[in-house]
């Protein structure tokens, strides 16, 4: 397969935006970073509202740059004109929404491709950990703080999406434990609760005394002004309590190279057009072995699914919740609480790698791919070789949807081709 670099094709990156001249400012420093990292690649910068220019103007103007198919290119498919990476975490409204509608506008009659968010990349883990350390340190008249002595309120933005909402408490665990620190706390600065001062609260009630109150921001702006507005404003009634608050993440190489590599993972796949590039099929399961890799939501609601198929699930995972726990008892699953083993693809069919960390999801991918033994990734999907479609079940019917990166479109085209049918 030939460098995706090679192609030439222009990369845009969607931010959202801020009136906020010093975030701007971090913005376009880190686009020029991104650039710096793609060597002939033309880079757009384009954002969903408060700065300029546009995403339509980005897309048209990254289109004009894009390279022309050779006349003596074998196939009828049109190359992408651009790559569009969404510069924010979760698949919240603008990522689902705003942003494609903006593409729409710019694109014209040109392929534009549209790549996934930042996160659960464990790199953009690592950019937040490197600035809590940066505010643990001893420094400006302060003394350094120990992060097991340490509580944290980390903040996200808040979304209308529940599913964006509820990434932030993934992330929030995560951190936590990969810090080593006291307790961690989520919060957010809008839309929905717990509140900063809720979270605040929460941590001094438990004994807490040296908190960090950490944003899950990109760049300086009105979120984390209204952040500290509200931890000064909690502080000043709570004079016990000493509090720091960590810088946003900013331009730094951890985010740039996430950029860089949901520009390159559309480019790197054949296939990648109108839709999603699979050959529909339904698997006959009923008395096959089926790997789970994981134990987390995701993957509970994917073994009832298998269950249902009458497949012979096995779990691999280290912890397993209550309902994993419970069906395993039962006798419904073959549950093992270890970490994953290139084994435990011996005799498999079929397997899922559901974990929350995408180097152990990429490592089953892998092994499985070189055994000829499909395998679904929960954290990057185009880097499996088969797609969960949303499917559901009514009237002696089943209705399946793959979509292209946007499973809640997925879900909601489902549900209206399932009522259509149901007359």
């Amino acid at each position: 397969m030939t460098d995706p670099l090679a192609s030439g094709t222009p990369l845009v990156i969607a931010a959202h935006g801020t009136r906020d001249k010093s975030g701007v400012a971090e913005c376009r420093a880190l686009a020029e970073r991104i650039a710096g990292k793609l060597p002939g690649i033309p880079v757009e910068l384009g954002f969903v509202e408060l700065a300029e220019p546009g995403i339509p103007e980005a897309v048209r103007a990254a289109v004009a740059q894009a390279p022309k198919k050779p006349e003596e290119a074998d196939g009828d498919e049109e190359p992408a004109a651009a790559v569009v990476v969404p510069l924010m975490f979760n698949t919240g409204g603008h990522v689902r929404e705003d942003i494609p509608e903006a593409i729409d506008e710019g694109r014209g009659d040109a392929r534009v491709v549209y790549s996934a968010p930042l996160l659960p990349d464990v790199r953009m883990r690592k950019a937040l950990s490197r600035r809590l350390s940066e505010t643990l340190a001893a420094g400006e008249g302060r003394e350094e703080w120990r992060s097991r002595d340490t509580a944290v309120v980390l903040v996200g933005r808040g979304a209308l999406v529940p599913d964006a909402n509820a990434s932030h408490y993934t992330l929030t665990r995560m951190f936590w434990e990969e810090n080593d620190l006291s307790r961690v706390e989520p919060a957010f600065i809008q839309v929905t609760r717990p509140s900063v001062p809720e979270a605040l609260s929460a941590l001094a009630a438990q004994g807490a005394d040296q908190i960090v109150v950490q944003g899950n921001f990109l760049f300086p702006g009105l979120l984390h002004v209204w952040m500290t507005e509200q931890v000064e404003a909690w502080q000043a009634s709570h004079p016990g309590v000493e509090i720091r608050i960590a810088p946003v993440i900013g331009d730094c190489d951890e985010v740039a190279d996430v950029v860089v590599d949901r520009y390159r993972e559309p480019l790197d796949e054949v296939g990648l057009g109108e839709g999603a590039p699979v050959y529909m099929s339904g698997l006959r399961l009923q008395g096959r072995k089926v790997l789970v890799v994981g134990a987390g939501h995701v993957a509970e609601r994917r073994v009832v699914r298998l269950l249902e198929a009458g497949a012979d699930v096995h779990v691999v995972a280290p912890n397993s919740g209550i309902q994993l726990t419970r069906m395993s008892r039962k006798g419904l699953v073959n549950l093992e609480r270890r970490a994953f083993q290139v084994e435990d693809l011996d005799g498999v069919w079929f397997v899922q790698a559901l974990t929350n960390d995408p180097e152990v999801n990429a490592l089953v991918a892998q092994e499985a791919d070189s055994r000829g033994i499909f395998c679904v990734r929960g954290d990057k999907g185009r880097k499996g070789s088969a797609f969960t479609p949303a499917t559901q079940r009514a009237g002696g019917m089943t209705v399946s949807v793959v979509g292209d990166r946007t499973p809640r479109r997925s879900a909601r085209l489902r549900d209206e081709v399932l009522r259509a049918l149901q007359g």
